[in-house]
């Protein structure tokens, strides 16, 4: 029994070590905004910022083709507001990457959360 618990303690310990791989903060200049887009069975009308990689990216970070099709949209933003009123195409702003193992934003399968953005 002894072993059965230290066994499953080990496996818990590495399961939550595995989540968060790589952090940095990520350059990117906005190559679109959108306002509507088309959901899984609706259109869906909400702020998203398309963006590109701008410069190197930093050690550790995924491919730089991971980073293709990426956008935020207004709540990754410290300040909402910025968003609709003041980013425009050709901006640079920068936003802090995160690489998970388990996630909801897939950037060419590389499960990555862009978060904490501001004008750069």
């Amino acid at each position: 029994m002894r072993k059965i618990i230290s066994a499953l303690a080990a496996c818990l310990v590495l399961a939550g070590c595995g989540l968060g791989r790589w952090e940095g903060e990520i350059r990117f200049e906005v190559t679109s905004i959108n306002t509507c887009y088309d959901g899984y069975s609706d259109v869906i009308c909400a702020t998203r910022v398309y963006l590109d990689v701008v410069g190197d990216l930093p050690a550790g970070a995924p491919q730089p083709r991971s980073f293709e099709g990426a956008f935020v949209e207004p709540d990754d933003f410290a300040d909402e507001s910025k968003v609709r009123d003041e980013v425009a195409v050709g901006d640079e702003i920068i936003c802090v990457g995160q690489e998970q193992s388990e996630g909801f934003e897939y950037l060419n399968g590389i499960p990555l959360q862009l978060s904490k953005c501001r004008m750069a």
